[in-house]
């Protein structure tokens, strides 16, 4: 949790530093979590203080994408512009009234933007502490009742089922029990976290 947390500073401090991050202040966690989508492998293989500037260029390639996404910049002429363009003069130009000419109605064709990153399928940082935070507190409940009842092996049934992913067969056999029993505690186990929740 600890690294998580320091990735998540760095990450913060490096988006907050970069000159785009100004006047897009809203988009912090999308910057923050496209950044982590793109670096998370090094994050796993090298130290932090060693990878630096290095996460500082995926940072600006992340923000970049988040604003291109939001509609905040767009490519012209080998470089980036922003949206958000002040025009030279504020008053539009008196407008000619031309005659109204009308058309058949024509298919509207939806053209989806091309993507070519590849997307990561592991969670955000955020994703993650929000998922340990509830499993702590599953788990947590899961002791309770295994204390309140031991007999019932609560706790050893729910690792078998949620953590090493037993079938209900094998877990009977694994505790020596039917795999009737198993489900009814399955669902005892289920009930009992639901009511807390």
């Amino acid at each position: 949790m600890d690294t998580i947390n320091k990735q998540r500073e760095l990450i913060e401090k490096l988006v907050k530093s970069n000159n785009k991050y100004k006047g897009n202040e809203d988009l912090l966690e999308d910057f923050c979590s496209e950044t982590y989508k793109r670096s998370y492998s090094l994050f796993d293989n090298v130290n932090i203080k060693d990878i630096e500037n290095y996460i500082a260029k995926v940072a600006n390639t992340a923000i970049l994408t988040v604003l291109k996404q939001n509609g905040r910049v767009r490519r012209r002429e080998n470089k980036y512009i922003s949206t958000h363009e002040v025009l030279l003069n504020p008053v539009p130009a008196a407008k000619t009234q031309e005659p109204e000419v009308v058309k058949a109605q024509e298919p509207a064709v939806i053209h989806e933007p091309f993507v070519y990153d590849i997307a990561d399928p592991r969670d955000s940082f955020e994703e993650k502490i929000v998922r340990k935070d509830l499993l702590q507190k599953i788990v947590d409940i899961v002791l309770i009742a295994q204390r309140e009842d031991p007999s019932k092996e609560f706790l050893k049934i729910f690792y078998l089922r949620y953590v090493k992913e037993f079938k209900q067969k094998d877990i009977a056999k694994e505790v020596n029990i039917s795999q009737a029993e198993v489900s009814k505690r399955l669902i005892e186990i289920l009930k009992i976290v639901k009511s807390h929740f």
